[in-house]
């Protein structure tokens, strides 16, 4: 089981993604000269869908990747701050989540996949469905018709 994975100038690298997805990047990361910065790094896939892989660390990476694709590296960097990434309290300091930029690590990636558009999966939230089952009748009650109603047994009216 193998993924290539293409950077720099059409570099190639063939890693084993039947690892944990920390070792896999940490393992790219070295093996592309990223090893000592604080560059953080990703896949896509040749249409441009990026993997998210860094939200999975600890996840096998065969679980995300398929054997023997092919496998974009791209950067993964935190746009910069305006007024709307913030939330309203004041405090600046923290972001909302998800404004990223992905920038490809492989020269002239136009013309190796000239459909390479990167693109993030679109997440569905995931909605609670109401059980819809009714009691047999309105507050446990049980009603009976007219025909089912019990009458006085002939015996009690026999023995008065």
């Amino acid at each position: 089981m193998f993924i290539i994975v293409k950077y720099g100038n059409n570099e190639e690298l063939i890693c084993n993604p039947s690892c944990a997805v920390v070792n896999l990047l940490n393992n790219i990361k070295k093996r592309t000269g990223f090893g000592n910065t604080p560059v953080s790094l990703d896949l896509s896939d040749e249409t441009g869908l990026i993997k998210e892989l860094d939200a999975h660390k600890h996840d096998y990476a065969t679980k995300y990747l398929v054997s023997h694709n092919t496998y974009i590296l791209v950067e993964k960097q935190m746009l910069p701050p305006d007024d709307d990434n913030y939330n309203g309290d004041g405090d600046s300091s923290s972001p909302l989540p998800g404004k990223y930029q992905y920038i490809p690590l492989l020269e002239k990636h136009n013309e190796i996949f000239p459909n390479l558009k990167l693109h993030v999966a679109e997440v569905q939230k995931k909605r609670k469905m109401r059980a819809t089952s009714k009691s047999p009748s309105p507050a446990g009650r049980v009603t009976l018709s007219s025909k089912s109603k019990k009458k006085p047994s002939q015996s009690k009216i026999a023995k008065k």
